[in-house]
């Protein structure tokens, strides 16, 4: 055990945690999952960050369901539009994007400890079949180029050897400023390396990382209680729209998912979810569309009075160990109110 964890497990048995958790109790928790996968996956590849394993989903629903009060997202619209309170420690799931093993692996768990959740689908991609969301394609082909060097934004950027865990850092790194530049020159770039590489999703942690779910399987969750929303077509940066293209994609992923699933849609993720990610104007036209409540991914904590079109969530992914997650959602680890 090193020096971290040692403290982050001391913080548990003095009673650090507790004392947090108590400190925030009337504060909404969201947590935001993406993918949960077998134990055996990959746990040094960074394009598995994204995913929890079976093991530390069990351990972490395990956590949620002895200290906190799992919340639906009905109970969550009652509290915005009726006023009805929320529990104390309140905690509420929830997964982005619609991937099959959010059926396969995450459900099971969730019924087992009768743990509600919501999933955020991007619909363009529900039903496919070896597609990913177009940030996810950028990681793996930056990963896998065979090029020493790329050329975006007027900077030349050195690259490590493909297909090794400093090229996968890297291309997360690249990644996170690629999310950023004007949308034309991302797609020209993606563009750019489609004709310079091929994917190979053959691999099995690769399937069960990446696969969607089909509408069939949607219908089989929501029989199962858990609620679906929207994510989107497909998975945009919705501050970078024009007003258009921000229409057509709030409009047509609800109007598909209540084509296809016979429910009505009113939720809504913001892809990425960051401050940046989002403004006023996707707000707006987010409530004009008719979506009452909406989700971010700032880790933070929501303030006592809910704010409908910010509900805030954490992302949980797999380098949080049992001891770390505790601090995290305790609020020990940051505590960074709304």
């Amino acid at each position: 055990m090193n020096l971290k964890q040692a403290l982050l497990c001391g913080a548990e048995i003095i009673g650090l945690n507790s004392l947090a958790r108590f400190r925030t109790r009337c504060r909404l928790l969201g947590l935001c999952y993406h993918s949960v996968v077998s134990d055996n996956s990959p746990m040094n590849d960074a394009r598995a960050r994204i995913a929890v394993t079976v093991s530390q989903f069990d351990e972490q629903l395990h956590e949620l369901k002895k200290h906190w009060n799992p919340v639906s997202l009905n109970q969550i619209r009652d509290a915005v539009e009726k006023g009805i309170p929320l529990p104390d420690y309140a905690v509420y799931l929830s997964f982005d994007d619609g991937y099959r093993n959010n059926l396969t692996l995450a459900a099971p768990l969730l019924t087992r400890y009768e743990i509600p959740a919501t999933i955020f689908v991007t619909t363009n991609l529900i039903a496919t079949d070896n597609q990913l969301i177009w940030a996810l394609e950028l990681h793996e082909r930056l990963t896998t180029l065979t090029d020493s060097e790329i050329y975006f934004c007027g900077k030349t950027y050195n690259l490590p050897p493909p297909e090794t865990p400093q090229r996968t850092e890297t291309a997360l790194d690249l990644l996170n400023q690629i999310k950023h530049i004007a949308v034309e020159e991302r797609i020209n770039l993606l563009q750019f390396l489609r004709d310079r590489t091929e994917i190979d999703l053959t691999p099995f942690w690769k399937r069960e990382l990446y696969d969607f779910l089909n509408w069939g399987e949607l219908r089989l969750l929501i029989k199962q209680g858990i609620s679906i929303g929207a994510h989107t077509l497909s998975h945009p940066i919705l501050s970078n729209l024009d007003q258009v293209e921000l229409d057509n994609e709030l409009l047509e992923s609800k109007k598909c998912i209540e084509r296809e699933l016979g429910v009505g849609c009113d939720v809504l993720a913001y892809p990425f979810g960051s401050v940046n990610d989002f403004s006023e104007r996707v707000i707006d036209a987010a409530r004009r569309i008719g979506f009452r409540l909406a989700f971010t991914l700032q880790d933070c904590r929501n303030a006592p009075v809910l704010d409908a079109m910010r509900i805030h969530r954490i992302c949980i992914h797999r380098e949080h160990s049992i001891n770390s997650f505790r601090a995290l959602i305790s609020g020990l680890r940051d505590s960074r109110l709304n």
